[in-house]
């Protein structure tokens, strides 16, 4: 983080924070809220719209929670080692280096949870350190976005008995356009919509497990009647509406001093504009009847659960077949995730530190060798760039 802003801007970002700094005691009690959803679906516009108000607070996507917790979600009580421990494992998260915030004092305010605290508070005092571009007030829930946490609420609710959950969900058929058009997955249609199925179970399963913690948005609404769907969220989370939210766009030019520009231009350019419904339907000038047919096969009766209707109710047996290949390999994807989760944490980072680079290498090597070019440039460039980095910047299997 520290090559993309200035002394001067960090000063400006850290304006304020002692007035609302907060220790464990403290923060034990405040609630957190989860935003989860396929990527592509509106997450970090949801994101975007909480952390500009302000008794919010939700930092960029970093999954430090599920990722630590193999090695320290047991943790009650926290020796000084034990807290050295967790700041060094911090250090290596995916992400964690783009939240804008005092390095220093992150450490300090670790420091000081010496003695009885639950991992929950642990994460808490992790992301109070995060610094918004925002102007904030009292601070009355923490917020995080991470697409990937669809598939692990039940293990978020057991850290944090308090949270809540909202599932954002865009038409399947648009999330793939999406998908596609920033290179951020496997470009085949198949899969794409297996896994937005797979979410959208999942979500559906553990919501009616745990009933009153789990919200699902549409998209399309959300982008259609900002006003009004943000207010029933804001409702469901327990915070007052504000219209500073709806403001966002105008720290554009923060937004792009602090994060990198060629990242914010390509996956995240509509956070720089008024929110609008110009990403709505771009499946019907995109997408071949053909792919239409295998995506309606994929989704299967889950369009309907999520008030999305398919144009061929009854695909054909030729697009069940080509539908085949992709479900399969969802299936056993999530079915891999489900293995290495249990793996011990060290074995579990090595593998989901090294793998997606190998498989993203793989996958440009046959479908986009100008892009594999680029990335063998850029890793001689920068040898210090661990492989979980540029997996991420690859997002070749992103769940």
């Amino acid at each position: 983080m520290e090559a993309y802003y200035t002394e001067l801007d960090k000063k400006e970002i850290l304006i304020g924070q002692k007035e609302r700094h907060l220790d464990a005691r403290q923060l034990k009690d405040i609630p957190i809220f989860f935003i989860v959803g396929r990527p592509r679906s509106g997450t970090t516009l949801l994101r975007t719209l909480f952390d500009a108000h302000p008794n919010v607070v939700v930092p960029p996507e970093c999954q430090l929670i599920v990722n630590l917790y193999p090695k320290y979600g047991k943790l009650n009580y926290w020796s000084k080692e034990k807290l050295e421990g967790f700041h060094h494992d911090l250090q290596s998260q995916w992400r964690f280096d783009l939240w804008p915030m005092d390095r220093n004092r992150l450490y300090r305010s670790l420091m000081d949870c010496e003695g009885k605290n639950s991992y929950g508070t642990i994460c808490k005092v992790v992301y109070h350190e995060y610094r918004s571009i925002f102007k904030h007030g009292t601070l009355l829930v923490l917020g995080d976005k991470n697409p990937g946490y669809t598939i692990y609420t039940s293990r978020l609710l057991k850290i944090f008995p308090e949270a809540k959950f909202i599932h954002i969900v865009r038409d399947y058929r648009d999330n793939f356009v999406s998908i596609r058009n920033v290179d951020f997955e496997l470009p085949f249609i198949s899969v794409t919509v297996s896994k937005w199925k797979y979410f959208v179970r999942k979500f559906k399963k553990v919501s009616e497990k745990y009933p009153g913690t789990h919200l699902e948005i549409k998209y399309e609404d959300l982008v259609t009647n900002p006003e009004e769907e943000f207010s029933e969220l804001c409702k469901f989370i327990g915070i007052p509406l504000s219209d500073k939210p709806f403001d966002f766009y105008k720290k554009s030019e923060e937004v792009l001093k602090i994060y990198p520009t060629d990242l914010i231009l390509k996956y995240h350019s509509s956070l720089l504009k008024k929110i609008s419904t110009s990403r709505v339907g771009l499946w019907k000038k995109e997408l071949t009847s053909s792919e239409l047919r295998v995506a309606d096969a994929c989704a299967g009766k889950y369009a309907a659960f999520t008030g999305h209707q398919k144009i061929y109710p009854n695909p054909g047996v030729a697009a069940y077949l080509r539908s085949m290949p992709g479900k399969c390999f969802t299936s056993l994807l999530y079915f891999i995730t489900l293995i290495i989760d249990s793996f011990p944490y060290r074995l579990r980072m090595a593998i989901l530190s090294k793998a997606p680079l190998v498989i993203g290498r793989l996958y440009l090597s046959i479908f986009n060798k100008k892009k594999l070019h680029e990335l063998d440039k850029h890793l001689k460039q920068k040898p210090g760039l661990n492989n979980g980095d540029m997996a991420g910047k690859l997002k070749p299997v992103r769940q």
